[in-house]
């Protein structure tokens, strides 16, 4: 009987292992460009165990865009990082501000599971509740989304929301939940909350249940500057610290893009590191 139990006892152990390190907080980098995975600086970082994309919906009709998640993948793979998938509007089709027909998404989604089989983290829409999102007044139908890609793969971690800490996201969010089945994880992008302490977060965990995943936040550098940027993100593990049901974060960008307005980046556009970098560096030592 010994000799049974102690083998068992060890199994039941090494079992164990895993579900306590799932437990603690994952922090990964939100950034489209598949270099970004290979910069020098962000291999230092080697606490970094995530990484995000987000792709127009009908991403199998344009060859750019098949090329480049393809790339990306391979990127994000090849550094050991676990991917998420967002879906978002085609932003170069003229009519991409209606919903694309249920048919369709779930044809794309099918398409992008059996080219990508190893990705089992997804997002049915990027910030849904955004004005120029074709859900932004349509929150009970994006929860069909939602719906759709989850029954699409049981095995799979789907995020429900993935909204931004608007002045809509009360509302919209109470919409969606009435028509949402089986969210376990809820997104958040939380820039608001993370540059201008206004609170966000807390609302939103009050507003769902289950686990939370900052899907998209940051540091924007036309609110306080580089020392604005590094202070945005001491805040948001700040307040991944406060709430044991964050458990994942993902800041955007790693590298600024020369010539566009948005700048939430680690990094400049010639790899000289950023104040934000070194407080990136020491919240993963923290967490």
């Amino acid at each position: 009987m010994r000799r049974i139990l102690i083998p068992t006892f060890l199994l039941v152990c090494v079992l164990l292992v895993p579900t306590a390190a799932e437990g603690r907080l994952l922090v990964g980098i939100g950034d489209q460009n598949p270099s970004s995975y290979h910069d020098r600086s962000m291999r230092k970082l080697t606490k970094l165990k995530t990484a995000r994309l987000a792709i127009p919906w009908d991403w199998y009709k344009d060859a750019y865009w098949t090329a480049r998640t393809d790339e990306w993948v391979a990127a994000v793979r090849a550094e050991r990082l676990r991917p998420l998938i967002s879906f978002n509007r085609n932003w170069k089709r003229g009519g991409n501000r209606l919903v694309p027909k249920m048919s369709r998404y779930k044809h794309s989604f099918r398409l992008l599971r059996k080219r990508y089989p190893h990705v089992r983290d997804f997002s049915p829409w990027n910030e849904p509740n955004s004005v120029d999102q074709p859900f932004a007044r349509k929150p009970r139908l994006a929860a069909r989304y939602f719906n759709a890609m989850r029954s699409a793969c049981r095995r799979c971690t789907v995020t429900a929301g993935g909204v931004n800490d608007g002045a809509n996201m009360v509302r919209w969010i109470n919409a969606y939940k009435r028509k949402v089945r089986g969210a376990k994880v809820w997104a958040l992008h939380n820039y608001k909350d993370s540059t201008r302490a206004r609170g966000g977060t807390a609302v939103f965990l009050r507003l769902v249940r289950g686990s939370v995943w900052l899907t998209e936040t940051g540091g924007l550098r036309n609110r306080g500057g580089l020392r604005g940027q590094a202070k945005a993100v001491k805040r948001v593990f700040a307040l991944a610290r406060k709430s044991r049901r964050i458990k994942r974060i993902y800041f955007y960008q790693w590298r600024h893009v020369t010539g566009r307005s948005w700048d939430s980046a680690f990094v400049s556009a010639n790899g000289k590191r950023r104040p934000a970098y070194y407080a990136l560096r020491a919240g993963l030592r923290r967490r």
